[in-house]
């Protein structure tokens, strides 16, 4: 129940009887004989964060007598909502020589629950020997060289998951994919050049 609401009428017999109404949001709201109201539907205040209820009270009288009140009503915030990246995968592409330390990407995600505090981390295990991702800027940084002949075949991809939590709320993180590849880089041997003499 959010709410009681009482309205008198001095008449007596059924024109003293008091009947409960809403004039607007029926299809969220109801209203009992006695003036209680209470949802209908879970109410989400990602949509809608206030309303105003119209209460209407009407007598039995034949010539039936009414009155309204507007009630304001404030739905709070629940964390029930997952951070969510601003793309489902991320597909990016470094030289195999990049120093180590280079950002080379940066990870967003949002929460619409309210003081949502967001922070981020690399799920996949193996992904965590190359790269570095700061929790709280979500860059994505290059902590191990990559090699690209290390690679099987010509695909020298690096593919990984991605998590970002609400550090004080109960929902799972989001997740997204990173995909990594890795340009070769033409590395030249230089000789020095010797002369013989015959």
């Amino acid at each position: 129940m959010l709410i009681k609401n009482k309205a008198t009428d001095p008449d007596a017999g059924i024109n003293g009887q008091v009947r409960y109404s809403l004039a607007n949001f029926n299809h969220l709201f109801r209203i009992t004989s006695n003036g209680s109201i209470y949802t209908s539907v879970k109410l989400n205040r990602e949509k809608k964060d206030y309303y105003e209820l119209i209460v209407e009270a009407t007598d039995g009288a034949v010539d039936a007598r009414r009155t309204t009140l507007t009630l304001g009503i404030k739905v709070l915030d629940i964390d029930d909502n997952s951070p969510v990246f601003t793309n489902a995968s991320y597909t990016v592409s470094i030289p195999e020589n990049m120093p180590l330390g280079t950002v080379f990407l940066r990870l967003e995600a949002k929460d619409v629950d309210l003081g949502s505090n967001i922070t981020f981390g690399i799920r996949t295990q193996e992904a965590r020997q190359f790269f570095s991702l700061n929790k709280f800027t979500g860059e994505l940084s290059l902590l191990k060289s990559l090699d690209f002949e290390s690679f099987a075949g010509t695909d020298a991809t690096f593919t990984f998951l991605v998590e970002a939590f609400d550090m004080g709320g109960t929902m799972p993180p989001g997740l997204a994919t990173v995909t990594v590849r890795i340009r070769f880089t033409m590395q030249y041997a230089f000789m020095d050049q010797v002369l013989f003499e015959l």
